[in-house]
């Protein structure tokens, strides 16, 4: 197995990125994929030599478990707060284990706390994209700079380097 680092930042972080539009697939008959750099978001293109699968997600999910908040952005006095466990992790999305709902939809802030840090990392806007009985699944949408730093240093740490 091979790895293939990022043109853009270097790291070996890479995986297979879902293929989209008729270009890629054109490309993918020549064996050239899509590749995205786990830690710098870094989309590019190589010639693998060999038929692969179109995976389903743009960016891993590492195992965690991390105490989080979760609090609706319409709510402006700040009081609804539901608490739960964070089970999963990417630069762009996450899993919270809780047995509190919210809505489907549902525009929140994200608030929670890596071991490996004194401080917890905050997601100002993220998305709920889909809900179980055992949590719900969020996609980030905006947060500061620094918390991405912040944020992608952690999973530089928890992420595995790909052989593609």
């Amino acid at each position: 197995m091979r790895s293939y680092s990022c043109p853009q930042c270097g790291t070996v972080k890479t995986r297979l990125a879902p293929r989209s539009g008729v270009t890629d697939r054109l490309l993918s008959i020549l064996t050239i994929y899509p590749l995205r750099c786990q830690l710098c978001t870094h989309r590019f293109t190589t010639f693998l030599g060999k038929l692969k699968a179109n995976p389903r997600r743009n960016y891993d999910r590492v195992p965690v478990q991390y105490p989080a908040q979760v609090r609706p952005v319409h709510d402006p006095s700040q009081r609804v707060v539901v608490e739960g466990m964070l089970s999963n992790l990417s630069l762009r999305g996450c899993r919270v284990l809780t047995k509190q709902r919210i809505p489907l939809g549902c525009q929140v802030m994200l608030e929670f706390h890596p071991a490996e840090y004194d401080d917890p990392i905050m997601v100002d806007g993220a998305l709920v994209r889909s809900r179980t009985a055992e949590g719900i699944g969020l996609r980030f949408s905006s947060f500061l700079r620094s918390e991405e730093r912040r944020l992608r240093r952690l999973l530089d740490l928890r992420l595995s380097d790909h052989a593609i």
